[in-house]
């Protein structure tokens, strides 16, 4: 290792380190001054430090799965407006702390859209956190055994961008809509939130047990939010169709011949 590759290693700069023999190379080539060299050594280190950062947060947001624009299939459901997603992806409503609802029954691409804006909302810097409604409940059951809520409390807080999936999937447990409520309450007009939801919000009081907190939770919530409604039908069921007849025939041709048709046969 060179004094240089030394020095770079003590001062972490490990991005340059990994380009600068081809950098080098093309300040020769080309006869880059001393600026010019510097600026594109130093842009090399901030690109490699900016992808850490950003695998660093995407981590911690935990999502399901890594979604992206990009892999959305635009052409299913024809209902969703592209311009109204995009717009969503420059993440203004982030910094105006406002709210985002996807609302529409399962499999037309709510929790592919929330996940895919959460990960854009990475990429400009803003920490994000994505939790099923399922998740939030439990997280806030387990630490009030330990009395441990304004730990829980903070986690979802802190985030400019939380990401709540899965609303009406099914009955919530008891005080399911008080955690909720906790949430959206300290939220509201300080951090931004996306909810899911394949129900009705009429049907909120009921899937949390709790009329008056359902209301509660939506009159914050609804309150600046951009309601996103999608119909159609499911992905995944318009997929099952085709994976079944290609189960089909990988088993008939992979099962052993019968006496009857090896009869046949001869």
């Amino acid at each position: 290792m060179t004094t240089l590759e030394t020095t770079l290693k003590q001062l972490r700069l490990s991005g340059l380190m990994q380009t600068l023999g081809v950098r080098l190379q093309e300040a020769a080539a080309n006869r880059l001054g001393h600026a010019e060299f510097l600026e594109l050594i130093c842009q090399d280190e901030l690109n490699v430090r900016q992808e850490r950062q950003i695998n660093r947060r995407t981590k911690a947001a935990d999502f399901r799965a890594l979604k992206t624009l990009e892999d959305f299939d635009w052409s299913f459901n024809p209902s969703i407006h592209k311009k109204d997603i995009f717009e969503l992806a420059t993440c203004k409503f982030i910094r105006q702390a406002k709210d985002v609802l996807f609302l529409g029954p399962p499999g037309v691409g709510k929790t592919h859209l929330a996940q895919a804006i959460g990960y854009e909302a990475i990429r400009q810097n803003f920490q994000v956190l994505y939790r099923s409604i399922f998740d939030l409940v439990r997280d806030f059951l387990k630490d009030e055994a330990f009395n441990q809520q304004d730990k829980t409390l903070r986690k979802y807080l802190k985030p400019e961008l939380v990401v709540i999936d899965d609303m009406g999937l099914k009955n919530l447990p008891k005080h399911s809509g008080e955690y909720l409520l906790e949430v959206i309450m300290r939220r509201y007009e300080n951090r931004s939130t996306i909810m899911t939801s394949n129900r009705p919000l009429e049907e909120w009081g009921k899937l949390l047990g709790d009329v008056p907190t359902a209301g509660a939770i939506l009159d914050r919530f609804l309150h600046h939010a951009q309601v996103i409604a999608i119909t159609g039908k499911s992905y995944r069921v318009s997929e099952a169709p085709a994976m079944s007849q290609e189960n089909k025939k990988g088993r008939k041709s992979s099962e052993p011949a019968t006496a009857t048709s090896k009869a046949q046969t001869q």
